[in-house]
């Protein structure tokens, strides 16, 4: 977009109508996008935002959607995160016992590894960060919902595991995964996208748990050490450590919508609102008039030998699937925070 000044709800909305018309909501990404679109129908009270997010995520809820892209597709046909978070407000009331069974059928049935992670499918040895975003939210949100202890326990013990197995002490970021690039070997990078998914589910879950202090230290921590990689623009990169890999927009907007979140919890001191604000400015030099969004990396899951090179090698795509819910998530939260206008 341009220089002049644009509100934060259009930006949003915008980034949400750009995902329809380009890509499939029946995918992971999909539901990052609706997650955004839900929250920006609560945070602005529009009518015609509540109805809209209804009607997206019907269809999924509902039992209609009987595929979606990802590892965890059977738990996204009932739109996930999203679909929960229309209970949590009061949208979608009846979607609730679909929901509660879906939660029951991911930590009764999907695999683990030794030390009880979610893991792939058939190679259940092999984890990553993805995995968080996925799960964690959701079991925490219809904990909440139902009272279901077992539910919040899993959403605790899967972040913390994680973090556990994949956070590098070093740079306090995390690496995308574990068992890929070979057993027993952590790929190498600091992807930006992989941070954010993390992020992503901490900023729900120090909403869900606020009295948890393992949840609170962790993402506290997480927050700081992206801050010291942001860039001069507000941005943070492909490999975050490596500012001369290319601006990567997908995990700079999850990054900030956590930092957002904090902020708005009071969780983060107020310090943290300029690299807020500066993160929002800098997103904006990639997102065209039309919603277009620019850098964002293709889905990349440890590339080649999950060296800092192939990461920086993964190149990124125009409007890919992965663009637009970090846009709606980014620039909605702005709105919780009294920020209008960039």
């Amino acid at each position: 977009m341009t220089k002049e000044k644009f509100t934060c709800e259009r930006i949003a909305e915008t980034a949400v109508e750009r995902h329809l018309e380009v890509c499939t909501l029946a995918h992971y990404a999909g539901i990052v996008t609706l997650h955004g679109l839900v929250n920006l129908a609560a945070n602005t009270g529009r009518a015609n935002l509540h109805k809209k997010s209804c009607a997206l995520l019907k269809p999924f809820y509902s039992g209609e959607v009987k595929q979606v892209g990802g590892v965890y597709d059977k738990m996204y046909q009932c739109g996930g995160t999203a679909s929960a978070l229309l209970v949590k407000y009061g949208y979608a009331p009846e979607a609730l016992d679909a929901l509660t069974k879906k939660a029951d059928e991911l930590i009764k049935t999907h695999p683990r590894d030794p030390q009880g992670i979610f893991g792939k499918i058939g190679q259940p040895e092999k984890i990553w960060i993805d995995t968080v975003f996925a799960v964690c939210p959701f079991l925490a949100i219809l904990g909440n919902l139902t009272g279901r202890g077992d539910f919040i326990e899993e959403a605790i013990k899967q972040m913390v595991e994680t973090d556990k197995l994949l956070m590098d002490r070093e740079t306090g970021l995390y690496h995308q995964s574990l068992n890929f690039a070979g057993p027993g070997k952590l790929s190498e990078d600091h992807w930006s996208r992989g941070n954010g998914w993390s992020a992503l589910a901490l900023a729900e879950l120090i909403v869900e748990l606020p009295e948890n202090k393992a949840i609170r230290t962790i993402y506290t921590e997480l927050m700081a050490a992206c801050v010291k990689f942001q860039d001069e623009n507000g941005m943070w990169h492909q490999e975050m450590t490596r500012p001369d890999s290319y601006v990567e927009t997908s995990g700079g907007g999850l990054i900030l919508y956590a930092i957002g979140r904090g902020l708005e919890l009071g969780v983060l001191p107020e310090s943290f609102r300029e690299s807020f604000v500066c993160g929002l400015k800098g997103y904006l030099s990639y997102i065209a008039l039309d919603g277009s969004v620019f850098h964002t990396c293709r889905g990349c899951l440890c590339p080649g030998k999950g060296r800092i090179e192939d990461y920086m090698a993964r190149e990124w795509i125009m409007n890919d699937i992965h663009a637009f819910g970090p846009v709606a998530l980014a620039f909605g939260q702005a709105l919780n925070l009294g920020i209008t206008e960039i």
